[in-house]
């Protein structure tokens, strides 16, 4: 009878935080579907309100970028540079640490054309503030050898 006393306070202790950990894996991934979204849509605005007031952008190639004001001019540039060029976004992994997550990725972005333009990974670091999930950091590069 004590052994299953302890099993049950044990799946009663265990379940409530695998079904955290599942609602933080579908919040995170919802970002990163608005994330991909506002890309395909051309929406630098959008993209940059997925981002924390003082995060940080981490490109490869180039210096960080750091707020959210740099981070919306950051992508604008990027979306006028790659104008009609659509990306696809997998989460691969999310790992909960309670108030913060990591998002572990991969990308594609295809030309106006159809003609596959890039693929590569990406990290991003989330907390959730103010009860919304919104990338602090965020690094990212491409796979193709160039």
């Amino acid at each position: 009878m004590r052994s299953r006393i302890g099993v049950i306070f044990a799946t009663l202790l265990i379940v409530p935080s695998i079904v955290l950990a599942q609602d933080t894996k579908s919040e995170i991934e919802a970002g990163s579907e608005a994330w991909e979204e506002a890309w395909n849509a051309g929406d630098a605005a959008a993209i940059a309100s997925l981002y924390a007031e003082n995060a940080v952008v981490l490109p490869p190639g180039a210096e960080p970028v750091t707020g959210r004001e740099a981070i919306l001019a950051f992508w604008q540039a990027v979306l006028d540079e790659h104008a009609g060029v659509t990306g696809e976004l997998e989460t691969v992994e999310v790992h909960d640490f309670g108030d913060a997550a990591v998002e572990v990725g991969s990308y594609v972005d295809t030309g106006p054309g159809g003609e596959h333009m890039d693929h590569g990974k990406y990290v991003a670091i989330w907390k959730k503030i103010d009860g919304e999930w919104k990338i602090i950091r965020d690094i990212f590069n491409s796979s193709m050898a160039r």
